[in-house]
C-alpha cells in the first residue's frame, strides 16, 4: 500500500511540473498602437556574480527578462536563441536577464556548461508571483519606460523572428 501510495504521489507530481513547463504558442500580443502598456512591477535580484540587479535602473533600455529553470526541455531550447538576440543587440540597447527558477549552484553549472553570458538572476517565489508565471519559460520584454510590452509564455519554434521583431519595435521607440 505504501508503494502504490509512494507512486500515486510522484505520477500528480511529475503531472505538476509537466504541465508548468509547456510547449506553447505565445499568448496573444497588445495591439499595435496600444496607448497605455502595463507598468513592469519593480525587483531586485541577486545575480550569480553578487551583483544586485534592480528592473528600475534599467530605464531607457528595452529589458528581457526570461523566468527559467534548467529542468526545462523549452526554457533549454529558447537560451540559444537569447544568446544570439543578447550578442545582437546588447550594445543597441537591449539587456537580457535570465531569472533561474532552480537552486544557486544548479543554475551556475547550466550556465558554464551552455556559456550563457548575459546575467542569470536567482529568482525568488515572490518575482514570479508579481509577474504572474503560471508556466516556464515566461519571456517579458519591457520598453524603454519600464512598461510590459510584449509577454510569451511557453517556447514554440519560430518564436525567436517573434521577439526579434519586437525588440527592434522597441528599439526604436
Amino acid at each position: 500500500m505504501k508503494r502504490f501510495i509512494i507512486i500515486t504521489a510522484l505520477l500528480v507530481l511529475t503531472t505538476i511540473l509537466i504541465s508548468n513547463c509547456r510547449r506553447s504558442e505565445p499568448q496573444e500580443k497588445p495591439q499595435q498602437g496600444e496607448i497605455s502598456r502595463e507598468e513592469a512591477i519593480d525587483f531586485t535580484l541577486i545575480d550569480l556574480d553578487g551583483i544586485e540587479r534592480t528592473l528600475s535602473e534599467q530605464k531607457g533600455n528595452v529589458v528581457l527578462v526570461d523566468f527559467w529553470a534548467t529542468w526545462c526541455p523549452p526554457c533549454r531550447d529558447e537560451i540559444p536563441h537569447l544568446k544570439e538576440l543578447h550578442a545582437s543587440y546588447k550594445d543597441k540597447g537591449l539587456i537580457v536577464w535570465g531569472i533561474g527558477l532552480d537552486n544557486e549552484e544548479k543554475l551556475r553549472e547550466f550556465v558554464s556548461e551552455n556559456d550563457i553570458e548575459y546575467p542569470i538572476l536567482v529568482g525568488d517565489e515572490s518575482v514570479g508571483q508579481k509577474y504572474d508565471v503560471q508556466g516556464i519559460p515566461t519571456t517579458i520584454l519591457c520598453d524603454k519606460n519600464n512598461r510590459i510590452a510584449f509577454r510569451h509564455v511557453g517556447f514554440a519554434p519560430g518564436m525567436e523572428k517573434d521577439l526579434e521583431k519586437e525588440i527592434t519595435q522597441l528599439l526604436k521607440e
